[in-house]
């Protein structure tokens, strides 16, 4: 369990990574291009994300280790969030506030999205060879990003550095986790 719960931690840290260097670039697309070094940290050196997890059928059956994989996850968001400079802390209050104006229907489709897009690039990795493993990673990562979608990992990172943890936004991340689970359930497959 304990080895779990920091392999959570450290996705955590690669997703605020990514979400950090997504916050520093003013260019969306080379931002979201870069922020992909978060997931191909956490596939390439074996760390646990939750929206990487509940793709696999397997998570679903026991359940309690997945809660300490996203509580790990925060702790990991929070950390890096720590990091971030003041200018930082600007674009992500921007980026948060445009968030928090979503209804939470638009905040749960949005994130089912991402949860199938995360899918993708996990199962792409995990099934294609070579250079295909990370193009499926970076294309899933570019594309939820671009499209708007919802990432409950990255946005415990931007409302960290944002300030933002209310209950507002305590209940924005209880959606996005619903909605990654279940886009991320649509395309699960058998085993981790």
């Amino acid at each position: 369990m304990m080895m779990k719960y920091l392999k959570g931690i450290y996705a955590g840290v690669a997703i605020g990574l990514g979400g950090l260097v997504y916050l520093s670039v003013e260019n969306r697309v080379l931002g979201a291009f870069l922020f992909s070094i978060g997931l191909c940290a956490v596939l390439t050196l074996g760390f646990d994300l939750y929206t990487g997890k509940v793709c696999f059928f397997s998570w679903y059956k026991k359940p309690l280790p997945l809660l300490w994989v996203w509580v790990g996850n925060l702790i990991g968001a929070v950390c890096m969030a720590l990091l971030a400079n003041g200018a930082v802390r600007e674009a992500a209050a921007a980026l948060v506030a445009v968030k928090l104006a979503k209804s939470f229907a638009r905040a749960f489709l949005d994130a089912l999205i991402c949860g199938v897009c995360i899918a993708i690039a996990v199962r792409g990795y995990k099934r294609a060879e070579g250079f295909g493993k990370y193009l499926c990673v970076v294309l899933g990562v570019m594309v939820f990003i671009l499209a708007g979608a919802e990432h409950v990992v990255a946005n415990m990172f931007y409302f960290a550095v944002a300030r933002t943890f209310t209950w507002q936004g305590l209940q924005y991340l209880l959606v996005y986790t619903l909605g990654n689970t279940i886009g991320g359930f649509l395309f699960a497959e058998k085993d981790a």
